[in-house]
């Protein structure tokens, strides 16, 4: 990781260091060490860390498990116990963890806010170089496209992915060291995390000019929206492979695809002698299968490996998260809002377990009757709501 400089842990480390760095607990010594040497770009991966738990939350506010697990006293999620287990929702954990702490170093680059870094000197040269040729899509303006005579001359500030990835390794990665099952799947879906960011980073530009026209465009490469970080991640969650334990010893791991067993090596036949009655060379009612010619078969080229580097794995298959268990830190779903009419995931029936739910009343205060008065502040009354909500037994 030569784009992030190491430095030596100094005697008397300032005192704004020691803060960001205590602020955390559960922080491993290379993680600690790291903080003190970068205290800045420490505290935008805290935040990083902060706006994933909030991304959780809301991806999942209607599930069973709905992140609040992560919610630690000390507010570091890898904490919770549930982290330390194999399940599907502990993928997804550590994916959008890493995901948010690359997304927020990069961004904290680009604005400025730390020492050791800044803008994407790549993104950078290749908007300030002016080399592109022919038309150029317009991303501001739907089925338009600019002529080479007004394209872009200068390139804006991008946002530093490379240096918020590097960083999210360092950070992150060095938690495991075992190498066990855990530890490698554990890394996987870090890395997955991150591709959710790298592979869905936008082009982002402003026209300068009189009356708003694109004679001049200054553009820059934007790391997406985090709210689209998590959609995606989310899907990856619906999508997620179980990895077969007993095969990770010594040899490949099996996966588990569409509840079907499956290799790293596909397409790989049996031997003749191993073939069942129904093979097409056994088949009374089918012809001897011909290799064709010039080229290969439509059928072989499925059987091409699977691409799983943006795939959340897991090893172990998930509780149901209706019941309080201390154990695994699961809070259960006792007391939480359900929507009695609904029959999808947030509907009483799916969230409640069966339990039955309770009609009760709820009291909110929220401030109503907003005014401006110049110059310059808000004035508010406090306006009292009373509603019935169900939530479950």
């Amino acid at each position: 990781y030569s784009s992030i400089p190491v430095q030596p842990v100094v005697q008397g480390v300032t005192t704004s260091s020691t803060t960001v760095c205590r602020t955390v607990g559960g922080l491993t010594k290379s993680q600690l060490e790291l903080c003190y040497r970068h205290a800045d770009v420490a505290e935008s991966a805290l935040m990083g860390l902060q706006l994933a738990i909030d991304e959780c939350q809301h991806q999942f506010q209607w599930h069973r498990w709905n992140c609040s697990s992560l919610s630690t006293k000390n507010k570091n999620p890898h904490s919770s116990v549930l982290l330390q287990k194999g399940y599907r929702e502990t993928a997804f954990a550590y994916a959008i963890s890493a995901a948010g702490v690359a997304h927020s170093v990069a961004r904290a680059c680009s604005q400025g806010k730390l020492l050791e870094c800044g803008c994407d000197p790549a993104g950078r040269r290749m908007y300030s170089q002016g080399v592109l040729s022919g038309n150029v899509p317009d991303t501001t303006t739907p089925h338009r496209t600019v002529s080479a005579a007004s394209r872009w001359k200068w390139g804006g500030c991008s946002h530093n992915l490379h240096f918020g990835v590097e960083f999210s390794k360092l950070f992150l990665d060095t938690r495991e060291q075992a190498g066990d099952i855990h530890s490698q799947i554990n890394l996987h879906n870090n890395q997955a995390g991150r591709l959710a960011v790298a592979n869905n980073m936008q082009v982002r530009c402003k026209c300068h000019g009189m009356s708003g026209s694109c004679q001049l465009k200054t553009c820059w490469k934007s790391a997406p929206d985090f709210r689209v970080v998590g959609k995606i991640l989310k899907e990856r969650f619906r999508q997620a492979i179980l990895v077969d334990q007993s095969n990770l010893g010594n040899g490949t791991p099996l996966l588990y695809v569409n509840n079907k067993i499956r290799g790293t090596r596909r397409g790989k036949r049996p031997p003749k002698n191993q073939r069942g009655a129904n093979s097409n060379n056994n088949h009374p009612n089918k012809r001897p299968r011909q290799k064709p010619r010039g080229g290969t078969s439509r059928k072989m080229k499925l059987h091409r490996k699977r691409d799983l580097t943006s795939d959340l794995l897991y090893y172990q298959r998930s509780p149901n998260f209706c019941e309080k268990d201390v154990s695994v830190d699961v809070p259960g779903t006792v007391g939480r809002r359900c929507n009695r009419t609904s029959t999808g995931g947030d509907g009483c029936a799916s969230l409640c377990c069966g339990r039955g739910y309770n009609i009760v009343r709820q009291r909110r205060i929220e401030r109503c009757h907003c005014r401006f008065h110049w110059c310059c502040f808000v004035e508010c009354q406090n306006c009292t709501y009373e509603e019935w909500i169900t939530v479950c037994k």
